[in-house]
């Protein structure tokens, strides 16, 4: 064993003690002052300068706190020289106290500043990760609040002032809402304590990047290992299917985990084809107006499906849970049973009526029949990992899709989709741009995934301005579907009629904040975001034999539309969402308006 000297073991002590802190520090200074008092104290008493030690050590445990130093009338030479140099050694002692206690408050003061302080509420939501300037969620979950009191805790790497500071700017926190902001790091076990998450009811997983929600998660699950009865539940979504974690650690752990690339590409195929569908989606999925709610009531039992549809005003009766499994839109003659739990589409929880409408606009229609709605071409601008989704997506009698881009993932895609009449176009000049787009119905912009968030959506805002210039000029009759990722891009964006507008981190938000607030509709939104039954479509009133010119109310609207196989849920009219409108509702259609419904193609 290496042995070491004794001003190496000192120093090495030394150094251990001064790095636990500003207590360790004022205990070694202490320590220091007594044994300097008592060393004096006692030369004092054996030169006989005093005559007790008490004396002694009073006199100069008061020279060194005082810093004082004697005159030649308090004692001998030998006394006034040994408590000079007691007085020198206090006025160094005061000033290292002083540093070192500053310095003490200031390291405090800055903790305090960056939020690193224990959370002490219980029942509380905590969101791992925020981006400023992307305030969708919180203002989700401030909304579905209501009047309850809540509180948020917001757990970054970004610094407390200035995430309070980006909160106050832009977010109206009411009285009943607490939003607490806390700093560190969100894959960080120990930095995680202070959110006190054993004690929480909710934890949504918020951050941009799929690595990172995925070890937040884990490290939440480590952290809860020491609370074994903790009931917490867990929200997250991710971009790529692979980050999904087993789906019997997801239900044993309490998580929900949605994919939100997948969702995105059936937003953007079906809205391409249907303009204002993004519209109706985000209505969908927010809390501003219109929810889904999980309600039963007996005065449904016994009576089919068709008939409650009809008769339920100022709601829409979107579909059914029964033994534990969601049915959308379901068959028209199915009965409702007393344990059967409406999904109903509302704007508060039993705000709903029962009234019995005369279907006479029901007559003033012909019959119902099949109706070509010719889709066009579609051209897509860039590619990313949402473009396989897009091409199952769009619909099948679409005429050609040409996707300008020159990655080789491209080509490969087109030679899978062989018989969608793919084409792809490695490069055009700008300058061609303006004869390119002629021929197109429907334009779609993805997002580059391989830049940095802002840049790729300026290119693309750039790309649709070039876009809508060449469309005003030449009166051309195509729609645009624009991907971004931001929140902040999509605030700055022109906004026009004919363009929807697919915010990556507004849908997740959304969908986040839906999840959260009620986890039964984890089956609704699994089903009306991917390929396993009913969908979200913007049908064209052409497509019920509707006439335009011609005024209808919503019940007749919505007899006619469960006659087709859908579910009504509101109106596109004069590019205006009117969703959930009352039975005795009238609207004089033109020849553009749409109607949303629910339904199976």
């Amino acid at each position: 064993m290496k042995k070491y000297n004794i001003k190496k073991r000192f120093n090495y002590w030394l150094d251990k003690e001064m790095a636990k802190g500003t207590i360790s520090i004022i205990k070694l200074l202490s320590f220091s002052v007594i044994s300097v008092v008592v060393f004096v104290s006692v030369l004092i008493v054996l030169f006989k300068l005093k005559d007790t030690f008490f004396s002694a050590f009073w006199d100069s445990f008061a020279t060194i706190i005082n810093a004082w130093m004697p005159s030649s009338e308090d004692g001998e030479v030998g006394y006034i020289i040994l408590n000079t140099l007691t007085a020198i050694i206090g006025l160094l002692f005061t000033s290292i106290l002083i540093g070192v206690i500053s310095s003490g408050i200031e390291e405090r003061i800055d903790a305090l500043r960056k939020g690193n302080s224990y959370v002490l509420e219980e029942g509380h939501t905590v969101i791992l990760g925020y981006n400023q300037g992307e305030h969708g969620l919180l203002k989700q979950l401030i909304m579905a609040s209501g009047k309850r009191k809540r509180c948020i805790v917001i757990f970054t790497d970004i610094e407390k002032p200035s995430m309070e500071e980006d909160i106050s700017n832009n977010v109206e926190v009411p009285d009943n809402v607490t939003v607490l902001c806390r700093n560190g790091d969100i894959t960080n076990v120990n930095d995680l304590r202070c959110c006190s998450i054993e004690t929480a009811s909710l934890v949504i997983v918020n951050s941009m990047n799929d690595n990172r929600r995925v070890k937040a998660i884990l490290a939440v699950m480590i952290l809860l290992k020491d609370y074994p009865d903790c009931k917490v539940r867990m929200v997250a979504c991710v971009s790529n299917e692979r980050y999904l974690l087993p789906r019997k650690k997801i239900l044993d752990k309490n998580i929900t985990m949605l994919k939100t690339d997948e969702i995105m590409a059936k937003v953007i195929a079906h809205t391409a084809t249907e303009p204002g569908l993004s519209i109706a989606f985000k209505e969908l999925m927010n809390f501003e107006e219109n929810e889904f709610y999980f309600e039963k009531d007996p005065r449904f039992v016994g009576i089919s499906v068709l008939v409650a549809a009809k008769m339920i005003d100022k709601a829409v009766l979107v579909g059914l849970v029964r033994n534990g499994k969601t049915i959308l839109n379901p068959d028209r003659g199915i009965v409702i049973e007393k344990e059967d739990e409406l999904i109903l589409f509302e704007q508060e929880k039993g705000s709903y009526e029962l009234h019995m409408f005369e279907q006479k606009d029901v007559e003033d229609r012909l019959p119902p029949k099949k109706v070509e709605d010719p889709k066009g071409k579609v051209a897509v601008f860039g590619i990313n990992v949402l473009l396989d989704t897009i091409l199952k997506e769009l619909p099948e009698d679409v005429e050609e899709i040409h996707i300008y881009s020159d990655q080789p993932e491209a080509i490969e895609m087109a030679e899978e989709y062989k018989e969608r009449k793919i084409r792809v176009i490695k490069r055009y000049k700008e300058g061609r741009l303006e004869k390119i787009v002629e021929e197109y119905s429907h334009i779609i912009i993805l997002a580059d995934r391989n830049s940095e968030r802002e840049d790729a959506d300026m290119n693309s805002i750039l790309l649709l301005l070039k876009l809508l210039d060449i469309k005003e000029r030449k009166d051309y009759d195509y729609n645009l579907v624009v991907e971004l990722n931001m929140e902040n891009a999509y605030n700055i964006s022109p906004k026009n009629q004919s363009v929807d507008y697919i915010v990556n981190s507004n849908i997740s938000s959304l969908i986040l904040a839906q999840i959260s607030e009620n986890p039964g509709l984890e089956q609704v939104f699994d089903e009306l975001l991917t390929n396993k039954g009913n969908e979200l479509y913007s049908r064209p009133i052409k497509n019920f034999n509707l006439h335009d010119g011609h005024d209808y109310s919503f019940a007749g609207l919505k007899e006619i539309a469960l006659s087709y196989g859908y579910t009504l849920l509101g109106v596109m009219h004069q590019n205006q969402l009117q969703m959930n409108p009352g039975l005795d509702e009238r609207i004089l259609f033109d020849r553009e308006d749409r109607l949303i419904v629910l339904g199976r193609e």
